[in-house]
């Protein structure tokens, strides 16, 4: 029974009660018991609605109708989860498909028009540019950007690459720290080692590892 039937059967028997006492006056008592019939009269409407709509629905309806709901459930669920894996990250984990799913899009969006659509990079970085202005490197693992670690590529992608380089060299690199938030930034970090070999992924890990103070 709904809360609302519970609180009419809670009022009628409280009157019946105050008739048992006698503290009732005959006109009261006609009144109420008007009332008690409309409520009871109401409380089988509701009753039949419900049963109404179950039996047009049949045992395959109200499966299809739990099923359905089970699974808008299951979904709404699913893209909080994946919301809250895209804001909340802190690490580059390449190994999580939902972080670099968001890292694809990213990339597709701010990096591709320059490292192209397979992370391949333009044509001719690997030129002589004293002065500066490389084409864009392959993010793929070619080019050995595996000699950066993780905070350092996410270093590049959030200041550009010119913090990082002589005054007298320019690099093109830009900035996306107005453009893309820190774990945006992180998303894409997993989606570029994604697309690493693993002999690349250890790679990074030796250099990396070289490069921390001993002891």
């Amino acid at each position: 029974m709904s809360r609302t039937g519970d609180e009419r059967r809670s009022r009628r028997l409280a009157r019946m009660r105050a008739r048992a006492l006698g503290g009732e006056r005959r006109s009261d008592r006609l009144l109420r018991e008007i009332v008690d019939e409309a409520e009871e009269e109401i409380e089988s409407a509701e009753r039949g609605l419900v049963g109404s709509i179950s039996r047009k629905l049949g045992a395959k309806g109200r499966f299809l109708a739990i099923a359905t709901l089970i699974g808008a459930t299951i979904t709404v669920a699913s893209i909080y989860y994946e919301r809250r894996v895209i804001e909340t990250a802190v690490r580059a984990d390449w190994q999580d498909p939902v972080l670099v799913s968001e890292g694809r899009a990213l990339y597709r969006d701010n990096c591709a028009f320059c490292h192209g659509d397979a992370l391949e990079g333009q044509s001719g970085w690997d030129g002589d540019y004293p002065r500066g202005h490389r084409p864009g490197l392959p993010l793929d693992g070619t080019a050995p950007i595996w000699r950066l670690s993780d905070d350092d590529i996410f270093d590049v992608i959030k200041y550009g690459g010119q913090p990082f380089s002589p005054r007298s060299y320019k690099n093109d690199m830009p900035g996306f720290e107005m453009q893309i938030p820190d774990a945006g930034i992180w998303a894409l970090v997993a989606f570029i080692k994604s697309r690493w070999s693993e002999e690349t992924r250890q790679q990074q890990e030796e250099e990396v590892a070289q490069r921390r103070p001993a002891g």
